[in-house]
């Protein structure tokens, strides 16, 4: 992942806040007029609605969430790249286009030149979702901003407010359900099993430290039926070559464990509850 593919005009989140500081700034030296074309600019390009909107509505999720655990920052992270990539991206880029058309007629080239203190913070976000959008990403890179992301969400939190805190997670809460809430609604019914809807909700809700038995007893379903899907199906196609496979399959699954988990735990019970819907949907 290079440094050319981050380009200040075309990051969502640093542009809205630059016109948010031209508001203000403008009304502080008396200049209405430049105050008003900021606020022109974005009533005009960031209408509900437009692709521009929705990937500030998911960049501003992501720069301003107070977290306190890397388990929800991943299960945020992993809903926020899947919401990225189900974006147009063509049309995105044209309204990008379109925005930066805009500024520079109006506004001029020095309206880039505003100090932003979080400027690191949103070239990562929007370097991810470049990336997350992109064929040809490099996974080691990858993984180094999403880390950085990681990090960036965990030092928004405030710990020595210690009596905000169940406001925080009730926070974060709704930007998870924010995030996820296109993702698990009908439309996407048949990407995910039930199953795999209720497991992640049981883990983002059930933090280490917190009561996780229920989450437990809906691991424990998923292995059970994984177990007894992979049985029926050497039953059915009996051979040696899948007898022999089965039997691997088998001992991953048996080697499942609910004592410990975390992201990459939750991600293995997903993968047999997919198994479980493929076996099922081969029997059709």
């Amino acid at each position: 992942m290079s440094s050319r593919q981050h380009n200040k005009k075309r990051n969502t989140g640093v542009i809205y806040e630059l016109l948010l500081k031209g508001v203000s700034a403008s009304l502080v030296e008396g200049d209405k007029k430049r105050a008003q074309a900021c606020l022109d600019v974005i009533s005009r390009h960031f209408r509900q609605g437009t692709e521009l909107y929705k990937e500030f509505r998911l960049f501003n999720a992501l720069a301003n969430c107070e977290i306190s655990s890397s388990p929800v920052a991943a299960v945020i992270i992993t809903e926020a790249r899947d919401a990225a990539r189900r974006a147009n991206r063509g049309q995105l880029e044209k309204e990008k286009g379109h925005l930066i058309s805009e500024i520079n007629r109006r506004l001029g080239q020095d309206f880039y030149d505003t100090h932003f203190d979080r400027y690191r913070d949103y070239a990562t976000i929007q370097v991810l979702f470049n990336s997350w959008r992109s064929q040809e990403s490099e996974i080691g890179s990858l993984f180094e901003y999403e880390k950085k992301l990681v990090e960036s969400m965990l030092r928004m939190k405030l710990p020595d407010k210690i009596e905000d805190g169940m406001q925080k997670q009730n926070d974060v809460n709704s930007l998870v359900v924010s995030i996820m809430t296109e993702k698990l609604n009908t439309k996407f019914a048949t990407v995910m099993t039930e199953k795999q809807r209720q497991v992640i909700k049981e883990y983002i809700f059930s933090p280490p430290g917190s009561d996780q038995t229920a989450l437990r007893k809906t691991m424990s379903e998923i292995k059970l039926q994984a177990i007894n899907d992979l049985e029926d199906y050497v039953l059915r196609e009996s051979n040696e070559y899948n007898t022999s496979r089965s039997s691997d399959i088998r001992r991953l699954l048996e080697s499942l464990d609910t004592e410990v988990i975390d992201d990459s735990v939750i991600i293995k019970f997903l993968t047999a509850s997919k198994l479980s819907q493929e076996i099922r949907e081969g029997e059709a």
